[in-house]
């Protein structure tokens, strides 16, 4: 490309001079020829210089060590000290496959490799090949976190500068990388570091000791074994939390939510272990779990069973199989409500519905939960074809005090009753609350003022103390 750049200046050089002489234009021409040949100039002297940086793809790269060999380092090296390693990945190197083909991609590999030998921090230093486009450096060299630093920000530096010539093509890379110096655990705390860096986008980082942060692993790891010890011996419980139909004063629902027997008959709540099981690939088993045992209830009262199903739920196919299939086989559709939450949105449109369709057909209802939180998208209500509208706790906790929530609900109970669909307050958890929404016109209240989520059904046997409202009539 500077060759070429440099011909077209010598060209234009040519062209000028005789342009000028057939113009008779002396001035012109010295002005013309010596700007070019200033340029052109720069453009050579620039080109010596930077062909320093100019690295031929070479033959192998050399063999280096693997990721086994980088294992037995560290468990030789795991009480000395100082020790620090790195790991270094290389910018969009999937990019550089797509776009140039898997042979060029392993040149690439290759003149990495030489060059990050020839850039180690100290000749004891070692260089390791590990999976795909990833190196590690291991060295015993760096006293402190600062000189691995300084080290970091040089090798960065460097690697901007250079200007690779691969089978003629000249290519720029980048480095990612993540380092840890004098810890235990050091690969995986220099992983930690690596996928801070990547998240932030960064150059480096260097992982710093946070005991906060490795108590959050420990506990992260402690619950995972919770989970699935849970799964395994049917400790998977659903608490049962009433709703109290408003005009025919009784208990005719249960919201139905998850719990974790974990130990002492002490019960965990989906905060504690939800996001966990969904890093750790087991909430589709938790919420097969979960719909088991709801089902083992349904029969011990007339009332109707509410189960929370998340997009999420109804896209994984086994998980969607599973409900549908358990539904058909036991004949149970019409005690069971499933409540969609309103505030995740629907993206796959017409897998979401075609199996929200399957459920009414096998006769079960839908409801909205949480419906003010999220979307609140009126016309993807209407397709959706649901029964139940449970409009969320943001709006109703303080109903009794505020008018703007009062206007709001208000149009929501008012737009549900035209198209006969039955509204639910939650979080009703006083009187005046539950004085408010009944005068809104709610078909349905629920809260702890009706009732907390429980192991067993609200019967009159067993919750006596809800009739000091002096308004329900249980069902059996």
């Amino acid at each position: 490309m500077r060759n070429l750049t440099i011909f077209i200046l010598f060209f234009l050089f040519l062209l000028f001079d005789t342009i000028s002489i057939y113009y008779n234009k002396k001035d012109i021409s010295i002005l013309l020829s010596t700007t070019l040949l200033i340029v052109a100039g720069y453009i050579i002297v620039q080109n010596i210089f930077r062909k320093k940086s100019i690295i031929p793809a070479g033959k192998n790269g050399g063999k280096l060590p693997n990721r086994e060999s980088l294992l037995k380092t560290l468990k030789e090296c795991e009480q000395k000290r100082p020790k620090a390693l790195i790991l270094i990945n290389i910018d969009s190197f999937e990019d550089i496959n797509d776009f140039f083909g898997y042979d060029f991609g392993d040149k690439v590999l290759n003149v990495v490799s030489d060059w990050l030998k020839r850039n180690l921090p100290n000749d004891n230093a070692k260089l390791y090949k590990l999976e795909a486009d990833n190196y590690a450096i291991f060295t015993e060299h760096f006293q402190t976190k600062d000189e691995l630093i300084k080290y970091l920000k040089a090798l960065s530096r460097k690697i901007l500068e250079m200007n690779f010539v691969i089978c003629d093509n000249e290519l720029d890379i980048g480095f990612t990388m993540g380092a840890a110096i004098n810890q235990e655990n050091l690969l995986k705390l220099t992983h930690s570091a690596f996928k801070t860096s990547k998240m932030k986008k960064a150059q480096f980082e260097v992982y710093i000791e946070d005991k906060n942060s490795e108590n959050i692993h420990e506990k992260n790891i402690r619950i995972n074994k919770i989970i699935k010890k849970a799964i395994q011996n049917k400790k998977v419980i659903p608490f049962f939390q009433p709703i109290y139909d408003i005009k025919l004063h009784k208990i005719d629902k249960y919201e139905s939510l998850m719990r974790i027997e974990s130990s002492n008959n002490k019960y965990m709540t989906p905060s504690e272990f939800l996001s966990i099981s969904k890093k750790s690939k087991l909430y589709p088993r938790l919420t097969k779990e979960m719909f088991s045992r709801v089902i083992d209830n349904i029969g011990s009262s007339k009332a109707e069973y509410s189960v929370n199903l998340s997009v999420n739920d109804i896209l994984d196919k086994d998980t969607s199989y599973f409900i549908l299939n358990k539904l058909e086989k036991n004949d149970i559709g019409s005690w069971l409500v499933f409540e969609i939450l309103e505030s995740e949105g629907i993206k796959n449109y017409k897998e979401v519905t075609t199996f929200l369709r399957d459920l009414k057909a096998l006769g079960a209802k839908l409801a909205i939960d949480d419906f003010g939180s999220g979307y609140s998208n009126f016309e993807y209500i209407l397709k959706l074809d649901v029964d139940f509208l449970k409009v969320d706790g943001s709006l109703i906790r303080n109903i009794d005090i505020n008018e703007d929530t009062q206007i709001i609900t208000s149009t929501i109970v008012n737009f549900a009753k035209k198209l006969q669909i039955k509204t639910i307050a939650e979080y009703v958890h006083n009187k005046d609350i539950y004085e408010k929404i009944k005068l809104l016109g709610f078909d349905y209240a629920q809260g702890y003022y009706i009732g907390e989520p429980k192991k067993y059904l609200c019967t009159s046997k067993n919750l006596d103390y809800l009739k000091e409202h002096d308004i329900f009539d249980f069902t059996s």
